[in-house]
């Protein structure tokens, strides 16, 4: 399915919650799409000096679309993922 087609359901910065996520969804039998986009100038070859004051551990984020029909379900399953590690 076209991702513009999909809703998304999880954005976050937290590489455990989205492993969770794609499992719980994998279980739950829901076909999801993931993109990952690394906004860090690392990526982009700036070179040392261009990562002063970055915070590394934010650069990464997580998506995670949906069908439309199942969107409800996923939530419901993101949520219960987010709750088991505390978030």
């Amino acid at each position: 399915m076209f991702r513009w087609k999909m809703k998304e359901v999880l954005l976050t910065q937290d590489a455990a919650l989205y492993g969770l996520a794609q499992n719980a969804l994998r279980d739950g039998g829901i076909r999801y799409e993931t993109n990952v986009v690394n906004s860090g100038s690392q990526n982009r070859r700036t070179g040392g000096l261009g990562r002063l004051g970055e915070n590394v551990n934010l650069e990464i984020l997580y998506y995670i679309y949906v069908n439309p029909k199942d969107e409800e379900e996923a939530e419901h399953l993101i949520t219960q993922c987010r709750d088991r590690l505390g978030r």
